[in-house]
């Protein structure tokens, strides 16, 4: 039953995936509607699912496998081709040997260009769709006409005439180049349906186009010409505002240009296309499209709009960045580590008064200060009396060496090499426009070169005293480009301890001040090993009083992120090095997994005997399923609004490690039995409290004593 269960799911992937394309979503329901909006048009949708199935049977032939097809990008490929085809019919050849030819044809091409354009990262969209388009519609002009001319867009006539009647609900249906009210009505329920924030997108597109259109072309009566760049403006205005950026008012506008540009665009193709008796279709959303994102690469700060990966759902990728820029702040990169074990002392911040001025004004120097106030030991007069020297430099992200700096001999205390300013240095390239510098470091002590791949914490140096340094310390800063001196832009850290208060705090996306101590997180490995989360892991957490309980699984999905899967709910986690996030949760209100949200939301892996810090948790993850899309949209345009903050301390006792949360409106406290498996969670909300036994049994079955 499993296995016919199976099946049913692949056939109904491969059936309807290609047309939920049409609308940027991969959702088999979302197809559904967009097919039956193209069956008020009969034989075109005939057309359409021969596209889909000859491409299928092509992609398989070929041996493109199996996860292609059902994904459908060649099928929505095929099936546009199939639609144009149909709708602006050539005058030669057999129209059926033209949508077989055209379906395959648009394989290929999707192919070809899919690995053109990924080593820039750029979309295809419908350039795959309208090159194969404009093949079939130029082959056709040396084949023989039918004897009898095929009439592919003829309205179904089961349907009343009037649905067919002009109208604005064609603005819609032109997406799939078609009219009518009942097409027109279920591609709209098709973007509702796939998401909220697109749908709003589309009316965005199709007003500006409307309107646009009234202010050059007024006198003019509406022609096939409004709405071919009506239905551009609505599929830029949505890719633009809501799948490569992160919905967001500075995305809208965005989107809004986005529509203004592809509707001139549209004026302006259809009469030169007109010469070549070509049609338009949708080559000004895709000209658009790749115009406005290669432009946007340029920008100096990736941010309003912020590029975006294309989730499942514009929402989706909402939620995740405002989960990320609500708990860990709004820069463009992941905050880097402290460069080093132990505790150290800046000596020299931002803006210092010594070398950090100018393009080096974002630079940091560090030493090591001992229990009686001093930076050395004896009297200072060599350079090995300084507690930092000869100490490990760790490497602060993950990168790629991209330059090195070695066999710079150590200045003798108070004397400096201003030759080599930097003395022997590291480079690290983290991004584009991201490089992490280490200077001033002990000759012959750099352990990589040039094309290594350093991972976060990774020792990379030992710390010195070359170059313009009169004493020892660690010089570190983030610049834009990977020579040395190139221009040092702000930089924070993560998971920053500061010990100047008890109990101890740790902190996240941290500049360090002069004069501040800091230190990195010190793993706790007895902690790490009982949240390690490894997958396989089996959790439970039953509620002492009523007995229900819950059960799950820990799973890693397609995407690499790990979950406690359950029934009832998924809870995603990130399990890291020096400690666990909660990221988010999925599911019933109900269900017991919520609250180990709100109760482990951020968990550090540090020895401190007592620990506190504040997490921020977005609105929408403690809401109920049914109301966070109204929180996703309001977020589209008050991204700020509606964040939770959480105030936790850890303590440690025997055997045991506790933690307490305190937010508006309800408290948590959770007990870990550290090498045990059976915990207790508790939250009280509203003068209620629930308490619940958590039970982590890794698959080894030793507890939480499981190494990842």
């Amino acid at each position: 039953m499993a296995s016919l269960k199976s099946a049913l799911r692949v056939i109904v992937d491969t059936a309807l995936r290609p047309y939920a394309g049409v609308v940027f979503s991969s959702d088999p329901k979302v197809g559904l509607l967009v097919l039956l909006a193209i069956a008020t048009f009969p034989k075109v949708l005939s057309a359409t699912a021969v596209a889909v199935a000859v491409a299928a049977l092509v992609s398989l032939a070929v041996g493109y496998g199996a996860a292609t097809v059902r994904a459908g990008t060649h099928g929505t490929t095929a099936l546009l081709t199939a639609l144009a085809v149909a709708v602006f019919a050539p005058d030669g050849g057999n129209p059926w040997f033209l949508v077989v030819a055209g379906a395959i044809v648009a394989v290929f091409l999707q192919a070809s260009f899919e690995a053109v354009f990924a080593p820039v990262a750029l979309p295809t969209h419908s350039l795959p769709f309208v090159a194969a388009t404009w093949v079939v519609h130029l082959a056709s002009r040396v084949l023989p006409a039918p004897a009898t001319p095929m009439r592919w867009a003829v309205p179904s006539e089961h349907l009343p005439a009037a649905w067919f009647d002009p109208s604005w609900l064609d603005l819609p249906a032109a997406v799939v180049f078609l009219s009518g009210s009942a097409a027109g009505v279920l591609l709209i329920a098709a973007l509702l349906l796939h998401s909220r924030i697109a749908t709003i997108l589309g009316a965005l597109g199709a007003a500006v186009a409307v309107g646009l259109r009234f202010a050059v072309r007024s006198e003019v009566p509406w022609s096939m010409v409004d709405t071919t760049a009506s239905f551009n403006a609505i599929l830029a205005s949505i890719a633009l505002g809501s799948v490569w950026f992160v919905p967001h008012p500075s995305s809208i506008l965005l989107g809004s240009a986005a529509a203004a540009v592809a509707s001139l665009l549209t004026y302006a193709l259809i009469p030169l296309m007109g010469i070549a008796s070509l049609p338009v279709v949708s080559l000004p959303f895709v000209i658009t499209t790749h115009l406005m994102l290669t432009a946007a690469r340029r920008r100096a700060s990736d941010r309003w709009p912020r590029s975006a990966v294309p989730a499942a759902r514009p929402e989706e990728a909402l939620a995740a960045h405002l989960v990320w820029v609500r708990r860990f702040g709004d820069a463009a990169w992941l905050p880097f580590r402290l460069p080093f074990r132990g505790e150290w002392e800046v000596t020299q911040g931002f803006d210092g008064a010594h070398t950090h001025k100018g393009p080096w004004r974002h630079g940091l120097d560090f030493e090591v200060r001992g229990k009686d106030g001093k930076l050395f030991e004896r009297e200072g007069a060599d350079v090995r009396d300084f507690r930092c020297y000869g100490l490990p430099v760790l490497a602060a992200g993950t990168g790629t060496v991209a330059h090195v700096v070695d066999g710079i001999p150590d200045n003798r205390v108070g004397e400096m090499n201003v030759r080599d300013n930097w003395g022997n240095a590291v480079v690290i390239a983290h991004g584009a426009g991201l490089y992490s510098v280490y200077a001033h470091l002990q000759p012959r002590s750099v352990k990589v070169k040039t094309g290594d791949v350093v991972t976060s914490g990774a020792e990379i140096a030992r710390c010195g005293s070359s170059g313009r340094a009169a004493t020892p310390h660690l010089h570190f800063q983030v610049q834009t480009a990977a020579p040395l001196g190139s221009p040092t832009i702000a930089a924070d850290f993560g998971d920053v301890v500061t010990t100047s208060q008890s109990p101890v705090v740790l902190a996240n996306r941290v500049v360090p001040t002069e004069g501040q101590s800091v230190r990195a997180v010190v793993r706790d490995e007895a902690l790490a090993r009982t949240l390690a989360f490894p997958a396989g892991m089996k959790v439970s957490l039953r509620e002492l009083g009523s007995g229900h309980e819950e059960r799950g699984e820990v799973e890693i999905d397609l995407y690499g992120r790990t979950m406690v899967k359950s029934d009832a709910g998924k809870l995603y986690l990130d399990p890291y090095e020096s400690g666990l996030v909660v990221i988010d949760f999925e599911g019933s209100p109900r269900s017991p997994l919520r609250y180990l949200l709100q109760a482990m939301a951020r968990v550090p892996f540090d020895q401190a005997q007592s620990l506190k810090w504040t997490d921020g948790l977005p609105l929408r993850m403690l809401l109920p399923g049914w109301l966070r899309p109204l929180a996703d949209l309001v977020a589209l345009v008050a991204p700020g609004f509606g964040t939770t903050a959480v105030d936790y301390v850890s303590r440690r006792e025997e055997g045991a490690w506790h933690l307490e949360g305190r937010a508006r409106g309800w408290r948590t406290h959770v007990e870990l039995r550290l090498g045990g498996s059976t915990h207790r969670v508790e939250v009280e909300h509203a003068g209620r409290k629930r308490t619940f036994e958590l039970t982590l049994e890794a698959p080894d079955g030793r507890g939480g004593h499981a190494t990842r």
